[in-house]
C-alpha cells in the first residue's frame, strides 16, 4: 500500500434517521450526496449510494471529529461517513442530499471512482463499475526502501477490513512460502484499523518483509487481484 493511513473518532446522527424524517420512500433507489465544493466537476462532488447503504445504521452524517468540532479539511460543517467504503464515498463539505427512484450516473460513479480492466466490462456510457467497498490490507510503518542495522528490531503495523474485524496478521521474509504470527498490539475498535507487532532479527543484506491480513469472516488478503487501470482497491 503506497498511500496514508489515517484513524479518527467521529460523531454524527445516523444518515438513515435523517432520511426517514424527510419520507423517504420504499421504492428509493439512489442517495445522491453532494459537497458544498462548487468548484469541483459537476458543481460540488458527488456520490451515490444505494439505499440500502445510505440506511445502514453506521453510515453517519459527522459533525464532530475525535470529539472536537469538524476541521474544515475534513469537511466542516458537515460530511457523510461511510464505513468500510472507500473515501470517495464520504463526501465532505455536504450542502445536499437527493433521493431517486432510479439509479443515479455522475462522472464518480460512472467514470471517474470505476474499475476498468478485462474484469469489469463497461456498461453503456460508464467505464466499469463504481469502486464501492475497500479491500482487507495491511501496511507496515516503514517507508518503501527503509534502512535498517543488522540486529533486533520491532517493526509496527496497521491491517483492515471492510467485513468484520482483523483476527490474524502473518508475516514472511521468504516470500510467502513460510508465514509468522505478528502480535497484535491493542484491542481493534469496529471499523478501525488494528495495530500489531512484529519482532525479527535482520542480518546484513536487502529484505522484503510481506504482511498478510485476514479477518474474523475467513477473508484473506489474496496474493494477486484483477488488474484495473485505476489502481484502485491495491492490497
Amino acid at each position: 500500500m503506497t498511500g496514508a493511513v489515517g484513524n479518527a473518532e467521529w460523531t454524527g446522527v445516523a444518515l438513515r434517521d435523517v432520511l426517514i424524517q424527510a419520507g423517504i420512500r420504499e421504492d428509493a433507489a439512489s442517495v445522491l450526496l453532494i459537497g458544498l465544493d462548487v468548484d469541483a466537476p459537476e458543481e460540488g462532488f458527488r456520490r451515490v449510494l444505494p439505499v440500502a447503504k445510505a440506511m445502514h445504521p453506521d453510515t453517519l452524517l459527522a459533525y464532530a471529529m475525535n470529539g472536537d468540532v469538524l476541521p474544515p479539511d475534513h469537511g466542516f460543517p458537515l460530511r457523510a461517513i461511510v464505513p468500510g467504503w472507500v473515501g470517495s464515498s464520504s463526501i465532505k463539505w455536504l450542502g445536499r442530499i437527493q433521493v431517486s427512484m432510479e439509479p443515479v450516473w455522475t462522472h464518480n460513479n460512472s467514470t471517474s471512482y470505476v474499475l476498468i480492466g478485462d474484469d469489469f466490462p463497461a456498461e453503456g456510457d460508464r467505464l466499469g463499475p463504481a469502486v464501492t467497498a475497500q479491500a482487507i490490507k495491511s501496511a507496515l510503518v516503514l517507508s518503501r526502501l527503509a534502512e535498517l542495522s543488522a540486529g533486533p528490531h520491532r517493526i509496527y503495523g496497521y491491517a483492515q477490513s471492510p467485513h468484520g474485524p482483523i483476527e490474524k496478521v502473518g508475516w514472511s521474509m521468504d516470500g510467502g512460502t513460510t508465514w509468522r504470527g505478528a502480535a497484535a498490539v491493542e484491542p481493534q475498535f469496529q471499523y478501525s484499523w488494528a495495530r500489531f507487532r512484529i519482532d525479527l532479527e535482520l542480518r546484513p543484506g536487502l529484505h522484503t518483509i510481506m504482511t498478510r491480513a485476514t479477518d474474523a469472516a475467513g477473508n484473506t488478503q489474496p496474493d494477486s487481484g484483477p488488474f484495473n487501470a485505476k489502481g484502485y482497491l491495491f492490497n
